[in-house]
């Protein structure tokens, strides 16, 4: 029982290019997925938005429900939480994004960023739908 738990509660994941080679196996399990926005592909919808992201050179579209974290932009590497839709296809439907920081900000930041390292404090932006 205890494994089964964990084994539940244990989300993991996978850059874009391994989770299209293992689209199949995953069918529509929970994991994460990384890639980096590609240009010209973001589209606000009504509830979220979509955008594709690649990862060397594989591309995935994200629909992702809820509003994208304020740096969230082409060309930004992000790492998503959600799995695939239903119908075969490599769209993966997301609730989670998580941003990374510009090398820009971590130079103006460098104080605030050592400081949040020391406490244990992780440099990132995450939006969860519905928070």
């Amino acid at each position: 029982m205890v494994v089964q738990a964990l084994g539940s509660a244990t989300t993991f994941y996978r850059n874009a290019d391994e989770a299209v080679a293992q689209r199949e196996s995953l069918g529509v399990k929970r994991f994460r997925l990384q890639g980096t926005v590609v240009p010209g592909t973001i589209v606000q919808t009504g509830d979220g938005v979509t955008f594709e992201i690649a990862y060397n050179g594989v591309p995935i579209t994200v629909q992702h429900v809820g509003d994208p974290p304020e740096m969230f932009k082409e060309n930004q590497a992000v790492l998503l939480e959600g799995h695939f839709v239903a119908d075969g296809s490599t769209t993966y439907d997301s609730d989670l994004m998580i941003v990374k920081h510009s090398e820009v900000y971590k130079e103006e930041e460098a104080d605030r960023l050592n400081q949040a390292e020391v406490n244990g404090n992780v440099p990132v932006t995450t939006v969860r739908s519905g928070s």
